[in-house]
């Protein structure tokens, strides 16, 4: 096991170009100073530093869907490295996890205690699952094996809206890649989650659009007078989940929301239009429906809003989702991506 020494003159070498990784390597040097030693100070890459150890940051330069790292550490020589600048980010956190650091809500940290009485200076590096190196080898954003935090409702998301500053900062120390936001915040709250996105560029993060979100494709509120845009159950159509794939009217209304929800979110690469939670069967049972599986009826949907989003953005994905081991005969556009595993919705204060 190699043991950190914080009693050392330790320096960072970091290449100024990497803007977005600025934040975590000034997160990098406080860390330090909180554990006892001189504050670390950040120098050019170029310029070199006099410090007695050095932390060497370095990223190859791909874009952000790459996200793997790496880090090592001898001596007086710890070298960070990230395929990307987000996964330099990861390296910098992945590698202060290692040292005992946790940031177990925004704003606050805890520390390790040095690896033993005798000497105090001496803190353990450990690696365990939780920090293990990653590496992505794709070019697609959607298929990217990125660690997402999913709002866990409504109130979640004015939440993080209204402390997005604090939830960005930590949320790069989490090590998440992507913040899901619902295609609602993005229509109804511009104001806010341009400020959120802005503090999440400032780690790399970026913002995803969309989750459980396959409903709001026909909103409820035109249940009262187009009940057969939605679906049929036992001979009575239902306002709780989803809608009626094969209703040319709610066809047309699927097509209308999806590219005024895909406009307000203009600039996403990575949409996520999930079937309801614990819901993904209750679709629909009128007579030209029956013909087809809830799965197919999924597919369907998702081909629509597919369809429409490869109008409005050329280079976007879709995500979709459907129980393991199932699916149909119905074909998906290029632009979907089906998730093996949905990422856990998480609250946040």
């Amino acid at each position: 096991m190699v043991n950190f020494d914080i009693s050392k003159e330790w320096g960072i070498l970091f290449p100024f170009e990497l803007i977005a990784a600025e934040k975590s390597a000034e997160d990098l040097s406080r860390c330090l100073f909180l554990l006892g030693a001189k504050q670390p100070v950040i120098c050019d890459s170029e310029k070199g530093t006099q410090a007695e150890a050095v932390i060497v940051l370095n990223s190859e330069g791909f874009g952000p869907e790459r996200n793997g790292f790496d880090w090592r550490a001898a001596g007086d020589r710890v070298e960070i490295y990230g395929e990307s600048v987000r996964g330099l980010c990861n390296g910098i956190y992945s590698f202060l996890a290692a040292l005992g650091i946790a940031w177990p809500s925004p704003g606050q940290a805890t520390l390790p205690s040095p690896a033993a009485a005798k000497n105090p200076n001496l803190f353990p590096l450990t690696m365990d699952s939780a920090c293990e190196p990653s590496h992505y080898e794709g070019e697609n954003p959607a298929e990217a094996p990125w660690r997402r935090f999913v709002p866990a409702g409504m109130r979640t998301v004015k939440a993080i809206l209204r402390k997005s500053e604090q939830f960005t900062a930590w949320a790069a120390q989490q090590r998440y890649d992507a913040i899901v936001l619902p295609l609602a915040a993005f229509a109804g709250m511009e104001r806010k989650v341009n400020e959120l996105k802005k503090n999440a560029s400032a780690y790399d993060i970026s913002l995803e659009a969309g989750g459980r979100d396959l409903s709001a494709l026909a909103p409820r509120k035109f249940f009262l007078l187009h009940q057969d845009f939605f679906r049929m159950a036992e001979g009575k159509r239902k306002r709780d989940h989803h809608f009626c794939p094969t209703n040319p009217g709610a066809i047309r209304l699927i097509e209308q929301e999806a590219a005024r929800l895909f406009q307000a979110a203009a600039d996403t690469k990575v949409f996520h239009l999930w079937p309801d939670t614990e819901s993904e069967s209750a679709w629909c049972s009128c007579p030209s429906c029956r013909a087809f599986t809830f799965q197919e009826q999924n597919r369907i949907s998702v081909n629509i809003a597919a369809d429409v989003l490869s109008r409005h953005e050329s280079g976007a994905w879709i995500t979709y989702y459907e129980k393991q081991g199932t699916g149909g005969s119905i074909p998906l556009r290029k632009n979907l991506v089906r998730m093996e595993k949905l990422p856990e919705e998480k609250d946040f204060r």
